[in-house]
Parts: C-alpha cells; sequence; structure tokens
C-alpha cells in the first residue's frame, strides 16, 4: 500500500522479472518501448554492462510501469541497479498518472531495498521520456539528443543537412563510395575489428571496450531488430554502423560505430548515416535517433556534428535514487553531503573505479570525423 499526496492510498505491487518472462513481453505489447527495452537486449546487456539483466514491474490493476535494470554486484552485502548501455528508460501505459508514476517508484525502491540494493541510476530515454516527471530521487538534465524526423521527405532532409556535410557525402560518394545493409551479418567480425581499432587507436579507458560474446549474443537475441549498414570503396570495408530498430514504435538508433583509419577522409559516418535515413524513411520509421555529445554534452564538437543532418533536438536526463542512504553513505567514506547532491557522477562510490562508456560512435567521431568538416 503506498499513501499518495492528499492522502490517498493505493495498491501498487511490485515484481522482479527475469528476461524469460511472459509477463514482461505482455507489457511490451501494451506499452510503447523501444529495442532497449526488448528482453533479447538485457541478455545481451549483461556481457555489456557486467551484471545479471532484470526488469522491475509495477502495477496497480491499471496503469503499469517497467524499468528494465542491470544488477551490478557491488561488495558481499549489496548491489546497485543501472540502466543499460543506451536509453532504456522507464516504460509506461497510455495515460499514466504522474501520481502512479511516484507511487510505483516509491514501491519499487522499498522492494529494491529490502533486497540489499544500494543506489539506481536510470538513462531516461529522450523520446519516450520527453514528458517525464518524478520527485523520486533527482532527474538531472545532462544536455540534448538529436534525431532526424524520417516523415519528411528526401528533400527535406537534404535541405537540413550542414553544407558541409553535403558536400562530404556528394564528393564520397563520387569516388566510388556505397552502402549496402549486412542482413546477415556476415561483416559483423569486421564491425567489431573496426570498433576496437578506432577504441585502441584512441587510447580509450577499458569500459569504452565490449566483450565480443555482447555483439553476438544482440544478433542471436533481436537480429531481426538490428541492421548493419556497411560503408565501402573498391570491394573494401570503410566503416560500418549497428543500428536498432523498434518496429513497433518507429525508432532506429545508431548504436554502435567502427572506420577504418585509411579512409576517414571519405567520411564513411556521414554517408552511412544518410543511407540509413533513406532507409528508415522508406520502411515507414519515424524517427532516426543520434544521440548527443560526449558524455551527454550539447556543447562539444560531437553535439555539432549530429546537429548537422537535423535541427530536431531532445532532452537527455538520467534519474538517480539513493536507495539506501546508510550504506550509500558508507561506501562514499561517511560524507554526508553526496546524499543531497546527486548531480555529479552517480554513483558517487563507483567514481574511481569506473569509467564513464560514451560509446563507438562518440568517441570515435569526436576525434576524427570532425577534424575535417
Amino acid at each position: 500500500m503506498v499513501r499518495l499526496p492528499g492522502g490517498v492510498e493505493t495498491m501498487v505491487r511490485v515484481k522482479f522479472l527475469g528476461t524469460s518472462a511472459s509477463e514482461w513481453a505482455a507489457v511490451l505489447g501494451r506499452c510503447s518501448h523501444d529495442s532497449y527495452h526488448l528482453p533479447g537486449w538485457m541478455r545481451a546487456a549483461e556481457f555489456g554492462d557486467g551484471g545479471k539483466a532484470r526488469a522491475v514491474y509495477a502495477t496497480n490493476g491499471e496503469q503499469e510501469l517497467l524499468v528494465p535494470i542491470i544488477r551490478r554486484r557491488v561488495d558481499a552485502e549489496g548491489w546497485d541497479a543501472v540502466s543499460p548501455y543506451g536509453y532504456g528508460g522507464p516504460i509506461v501505459s497510455d495515460d499514466v498518472s504522474r501520481k502512479f508514476i511516484d507511487a510505483a517508484l516509491r514501491a519499487i525502491v522499498d522492494r529494491l531495498r529490502e533486497t540489499g540494493c544500494i543506489s539506481w541510476f536510470i538513462r531516461l530515454h529522450p523520446l519516450l521520456n520527453a514528458e517525464w516527471q518524478s520527485s523520486v530521487g533527482q532527474v538531472v538534465e545532462q544536455g540534448k539528443t538529436v534525431s532526424i524526423d524520417l516523415t519528411k521527405s528526401e528533400e527535406a532532409h537534404w535541405r537540413e543537412t550542414r553544407r558541409g556535410h553535403r558536400k562530404n557525402i556528394v564528393r564520397a560518394m563520387a569516388e566510388g563510395v556505397t552502402v549496402r545493409i549486412d542482413r546477415d551479418f556476415d561483416d559483423l567480425s569486421t564491425l567489431i575489428r573496426l570498433y576496437s581499432d578506432t577504441m585502441r587507436r584512441l587510447e580509450a579507458a577499458p569500459s569504452y571496450y565490449f566483450d565480443e560474446r555482447y555483439y553476438h549474443a544482440l544478433v542471436t537475441e533481436i537480429g531481426a531488430n538490428l541492421r548493419l549498414f556497411v560503408a565501402e570503396e573498391a570491394g573494401g570495408i570503410i566503416g560500418a554502423t549497428l543500428f536498432s530498430v523498434a518496429w513497433d514504435t518507429g525508432i532506429m538508433q545508431a548504436h554502435l560505430f567502427g572506420m577504418d583509419e585509411q579512409y576517414l577522409h571519405r567520411h564513411p559516418y556521414k554517408v552511412i548515416t544518410h543511407a540509413a535515413r533513406n532507409w528508415g524513411r522508406e520502411q515507414g520509421l519515424k524517427r532516426l535517433h543520434l544521440g548527443g555529445g560526449v558524455g551527454g554534452s550539447s556543447s562539444d564538437s560531437l553535439f555539432n556534428f549530429k546537429h548537422g543532418f537535423s535541427p530536431d533536438t531532445h532532452v537527455f536526463r538520467t534519474q538517480r535514487v539513493i536507495v539506501d542512504s546508510k550504506r550509500y553513505m558508507s561506501l562514499c567514506g561517511g560524507d554526508d553531503s553526496v546524499l543531497s547532491d546527486m548531480t555529479g557522477y552517480f554513483p558517487a562510490y563507483r567514481r574511481d573505479s569506473v569509467a564513464t562508456r560514451v560509446g563507438g560512435v562518440g568517441e570515435a567521431l569526436a576525434k576524427t570525423e570532425l577534424c575535417s568538416r
């Protein structure tokens, strides 16, 4: 039983769901969602985020809320919850009320605490959680992301593309660069190599790398929701991007990208993005979400690069919840200031041991594609 503002009480039931639970799939059938919310995506995320995939589900019999989480071990006594890499924020039923959202989140926090959870970090979805409001924990604005409206015409897309981007795309195609979709993922190993080479070239922190099992698990688990776009010149692959596709909601997401260092002058990511938006438009999809800047920033060169494809931006926010304040403060050295200011690195006790992962597209483009606009 949860007491709402004004003294009204409502019964909110909370469940932890495993990735094989039929109830998880049923909720997806009733609620707008992205690929990040699929059980298969979460099974793959266990290799990428180093934990156990679950979903927390709350309902009062009429309204419902589901949030996918990765359960990560902190120590022998406790664990913390984090959204999978990407934008796996809460999904809710139609016409859900703000009162229910807060009641559901408070009920979930109580259950998390009972099972030893210390903190909960939620990456809110810039599109699906655009109107999200909650008094539970702290919601923090991280920056902006960019998306392309796929309901617009080809001519409109080209007009909205920055002049420098258009020039690079036209020149690359004139020099023989082509893009194809590898539907059977025969070139997945090439994407893995290009992505890993890019990260090594940038001297990226270990957390920027994905276990090779992560890529193969994605293809095995949700291959129908993935498209691998490959850029080629003279029969050789010069770049590749893995996109996710949520068919029911019409959302396409750029997920991982790799490029051959010798072909940076061909701007493979720009050519692939141009081809991907054409394909998405032809498929009747609604949005191609490119993401934001490095670390969520909307004031860096990466965000500016993506903004060159579309004027449409969205606010990216995260929600931070301290589930067990006593344990949280203890892990932070007894400093109680961490309980009142959660706008910095969260959870604070992982600040020195875990580096923030930007992702393949992020760091790679910030230091390569952007050097010659």
